[in-house]
């Protein structure tokens, strides 16, 4: 079973985990999936809803799926694993090096501590770890079948990023675009405690509080500039690569940092927006982000192989911080940040019940989706609710300013913004009750709430 091509709808009849396994199974499917891993997914039953294999998910594919795609990122590195040394070179490659190990356990950390800020059982409650999995397979799909497996980058490199490699990079963003989560409720969790217990006479004496250690401050501003800054030429040398043309010259890079990225991001960090916060975490646990190069001079340039395994990683920091900073706005459908906020929206059945949008409609949890076009210059998408009461004017409000909202400022007036007139995009809530909300891109004009 492929992918479907748009129009399609998912969690039609509430079967939208069995589509995605059908899918997922297939040989086709994902290319870097290692046999041994393709195992474990088999033993799901495709008929199974995903939340009943949570503890399967969490415990054996997502460590799995993640080693693979390392593995694959890094045999595409050269100077890491060159060619015609696979057999030599591959009894080098270790992977309990990788870090995947203790990103498990932060993962872990994660899962537990979502059923307390749900107030839910560990067996019943709707958790991120499933929609992680859930939006990794939309976003495979949507890749393969509506962008031919490749994304654009604002850089302009000769040796581009191949579609193996797109595919690998996008497991790794939507598996892991949501572990900074708990960081990001605390404040949420304090409130409520105070509500409740000032309530009963009880006067509180401190709140729930973390922060990372001072002597991480510098490691978070690395990163932050890394997520925030691109390759640029600095100039042409005259020695050629290895193995290549002697009159061939190569390109010599440095990483500029682009300073609206970098506030922007310093902003999201200040809130603990869990986009920012999961990218720092990855970015910790795994040797890959470890190893990343970034020019804080230019007494050491980058080689065009450099500056494209830093694009690499920079792209998947990049948009994971991205999906929840709405001060970051889009030119461009067919990118690794804005499929990751989209395959984020359309996934929309046995989300979380965030506390704080409680007062949006229950029946979003439930609903379905069609996507009616998908394409790097046409986005259409329908989301339907299973509310069957009108929405009240809170409901109009949480759902305009909360979930749409965020989009319009996402594709707001900004510079290069004229890029989009030939875009067009609509992005649709209804309920079973005709009641609808929508913001659309059409005849470069923005409209919507």
């Amino acid at each position: 079973m492929s992918f479907p091509k748009p129009p399609f709808k998912l969690n039609d009849e509430g079967k939208g985990d069995q589509v995605l396994l059908d899918y997922l199974k297939q040989n086709t499917s994902v290319s870097f999936m290692s046999k041994e891993t393709r195992k474990l997914l088999n033993e799901i039953p495709t008929n199974e809803n995903l939340t009943k294999a949570r503890d399967q998910l969490l415990k054996k594919v997502w460590p799995a799926v993640l080693k693979d795609a390392l593995k694959v990122l890094k045999k595409n590195d050269p100077r890491e694993w060159p060619k015609g040394k696979d057999e030599t070179i591959g009894t080098f490659f270790d992977e309990a090096s990788l870090g995947v190990t203790e990103l498990q356990e932060v993962l872990r950390g994660f899962s537990d501590f979502e059923g307390v800020m749900y107030g839910a059982s560990p067996e019943s409650y709707r958790d991120h770890v499933v929609h992680s999995f859930r939006v990794w397979i939309i976003g495979q799909g949507l890749l393969k079948e509506c962008f031919d497996g490749k994304l654009l980058t604002d850089a302009k490199l000769r040796s581009v990023i191949s579609q193996q490699e797109w595919e690998c990079m996008w497991a790794l963003v939507a598996l892991c675009h949501d572990i900074g989560y708990p960081l990001s409720q605390l404040e949420r969790l304090n409130e409520l405690a105070r509500n409740a217990l000032t309530k009963q006479g009880l006067l509180p004496q401190g709140d729930l509080r973390f922060t990372f250690s001072q002597q991480m401050q510098p490691f978070h501003d690395t990163l932050i500039r890394l997520m925030a800054s691109k390759p640029v030429i600095l100039a042409k040398s005259v020695r050629p690569p290895k193995g290549e043309d002697k009159n061939k010259e190569e390109k010599i890079y440095v990483t500029h940092l682009q300073n609206k990225y970098y506030m922007k991001f310093l902003k999201s960090f200040d809130n603990l927006d869990h986009g920012v916060v999961s990218s720092l975490l990855i970015s910790k646990a795994l040797v890959y982000f470890l190893e990343s190069d970034l020019c804080r001079d230019w007494w050491s340039p980058l080689t065009e192989e450099d500056a494209r395994q830093f694009l690499i990683r920079r792209e998947m920091l990049r948009a994971i911080a991205s999906h929840t900073c709405p001060d970051i706005y889009h030119l461009e459908f067919n990118t690794l940040s804005f499929l990751l906020y989209m395959a984020d929206e359309i996934q929309c059945w046995g989300r979380p019940t965030l506390i704080k949008l409680q007062e949006e409609p229950a029946g979003i949890m439930n609903g379905q989706v069609e996507v009616k076009e998908f394409s790097d210059t046409r986005i259409a998408i329908i989301i339907t609710t299973d509310d069957e009461a009108p929405w009240d004017d809170k409901q109009k409000e949480a759902i305009s300013k909360n979930w749409i909202g965020r989009l319009r400022k996402m594709l707001r007036l900004a510079v290069g913004t004229p890029k989009l007139e030939k875009s067009y995009l609509l992005f649709q809530a209804q309920n079973k009750n005709n009641q609808t909300c929508c913001l659309e891109l059409k005849d470069a004009k923005l409209r919507g709430p």
